[in-house]
């Protein structure tokens, strides 16, 4: 899941519009709205403030898995081939 959909969910999870998440984080409307439609990313020290109030942790915020995706090793494996050429 990609940070601006992870946002829009926990956001509607605690019933909070745009509007009310923008008030709290000292934002515009607009950039929240930029955020969840994937049209730009908030300030880096605004994501612990945006993971505290919408009450999940920052590596849920960042879709963080410790474990790679069967894609992400491929893209890897792509990559490192590529550059022994």
């Amino acid at each position: 899941m990609q940070l601006g959909e992870t946002i829009r969910k926990y956001r509607k999870q605690k019933k909070l519009t745009q509007e009310q998440m923008a008030r709290r984080l000292g934002v515009t409307a607009p950039a929240v709205n930029k955020w969840e439609n994937g049209n730009s990313f908030p300030d880096i020290m605004l994501l612990a403030p945006i993971a505290r109030l919408l009450g999940i942790s920052l590596d849920t915020l960042l879709s963080y898995h410790e474990e790679l995706t069967t894609e992400e090793i491929e893209s890897i494996v792509k990559e490192a081939g590529s550059n022994l050429q």
